[in-house]
């Protein structure tokens, strides 16, 4: 049989994108393993089981899957673990849309900062040998899917080593992103052509002494550029800008505002480390809100612990002066969230520990229709060198729609009248 030269064209064509689509989907699939680790079945860990009450008696069950800051205090009395199922909760379906569609076109650049970024995870495909894999799992993290807006109101309590509580301020939150939403038409156009990735802007409702005072953030893409903020004094009625500095203390308790979600620094003045993944006991995801405290002073959340997949990444200050020698955060594999994390002394010893509450959308009224973004309910940062804790739970709702003008300085003056 003879075929035309034509005919021979078309075969080749129709192979190669058979091949193609072949190629393509299995890097999808490879890509898609990130976002659903459990697909093939949740962790298992010879004595962990749903229903397990951890405490200074059988402590040993669960050394290979604490870290050691968290397990010496379990072994000591300090709090117990109630283990349950592990939650399997992948991110909003359109951020891994967007993170499959952009793969492979996000780039470091000399500098650090990243290029031909859109939306979605910028690095979805992590490769352990890779010198920058540290670094990119910093980007991963910095742009996770936490909604379009989040608004919260809660309290802020520093709370002693006999467990009273020295100072609480309460306030209310609210964010809203200009940039690299899931969708890019979303996007804030006005922002975006300014390179604000999101605004912030917080309310103190109590202590008197300090009811009334405002804070508003401008938060850019490129992670050189300094933030700029602004704050309302209600005494004066004056509003004025401010040095945003990561290493200011928050309301003058036991954390700084680099603390925040585990790392809200810059990038570019730390070194990123992969350690690697591992199979971990980390606080769980809360099936009501909001959470409660307890054990040793109050200090610890009183929730279901559950198996998770984590990255275990290590960040380290560049400059000399930064009061930490290293931070080690514990991000969630699956929607990349930080854990928890220990912040260690210039000796190295460990100095802090950060455990964050999370609760499941689904279980709350005001969230029920969020998906893939789990709601940040409390947190509390433990210091034990100083023998004190700052503890922050509240309300949160996402993606409730925000008039982006709330977010200007002409507003917040309006607000303070």
């Amino acid at each position: 049989m003879r075929f035309r030269k034509v005919d021979i064209a078309l075969m080749i064509i129709a192979s190669v994108g058979f091949f193609s689509s072949g190629v393509h989907a299995q890097e999808n699939e490879a890509l898609l393993a990130g976002f659903h680790p459990y697909r093939d079945g949740t962790p298992q860990v010879e004595g962990i089981t749903p229903g397990l009450k951890i405490t200074t008696d059988n402590a040993q069950v669960a050394e290979k899957v604490l870290p050691p800051e968290v397990f010496r205090y379990v072994q000591a009395g300090d709090y117990a673990i109630t283990v349950q199922e592990t939650t399997d909760f992948p991110p909003f379906q359109g951020y891994i849309d967007a993170s499959l569609k952009h793969a492979g076109q996000t780039q470091i650049g000399a500098d650090g900062e990243l290029t031909n970024y859109t939306a979605g995870q910028p690095f979805p495909h992590l490769d352990a040998s890779d010198p920058q894999a540290g670094l990119k799992i910093a980007w991963n993290f910095r742009y996770r899917h936490f909604g379009d807006t989040m608004q919260n109101q809660g309290t802020l309590r520093s709370v002693n080593n006999s467990g009273n509580i020295e100072r609480a301020v309460e306030n209310t939150y609210a964010r809203m992103y200009g940039m690299y939403r899931p969708n890019p038409d979303n996007n804030v156009a006005t922002w975006e052509k300014e390179g604000t990735w999101f605004r912030d802007h917080s309310v103190v409702l109590s202590p008197q002494d300090i009811e009334g005072a405002q804070q508003l953030t401008f938060h850019y893409a490129a992670d050189a550029n300094e933030k700029k903020g602004w704050a309302y004094d209600p005494q004066s009625r004056r509003t004025r800008s401010v040095v945003v500095s990561m290493l200011d203390s928050s309301f003058g308790l036991n954390f700084m505002v680099e603390d925040y979600n585990g790392f809200n620094g810059y990038l570019s003045e730390h070194t990123w480390d992969y350690v690697g993944e591992q199979v971990v006991l980390v606080p769980g995801l809360l099936q009501k809100t909001p959470p409660e405290f307890g054990g040793k002073n109050g200090w610890y959340p009183l929730i279901p612990w559950e198996l998770r997949k984590v990255i275990v990444l290590d960040v380290t200050p560049q400059k000399s002066g930064h009061p930490y020698g290293k931070r080690r955060l514990y991000i969630d594999r699956q929607f990349y969230s930080v854990m928890y994390a220990f912040a260690y002394d210039h000796t190295g010893a460990h100095q802090r520990t950060l455990f964050h509450v999370f609760a499941n959308p689904a279980f709350d009224p005001d969230n029920a229709d969020v998906q893939g973004v789990p709601l940040h309910v409390g947190n509390t940062w433990i210091d034990y060198l100083e023998d004190m804790a700052s503890i922050w739970s509240g309300k949160v709702v996402i993606n409730q729609p925000i008039n982006p003008k709330r977010f200007t300085v002409k507003e917040m003056m309006r607000r303070g009248k």
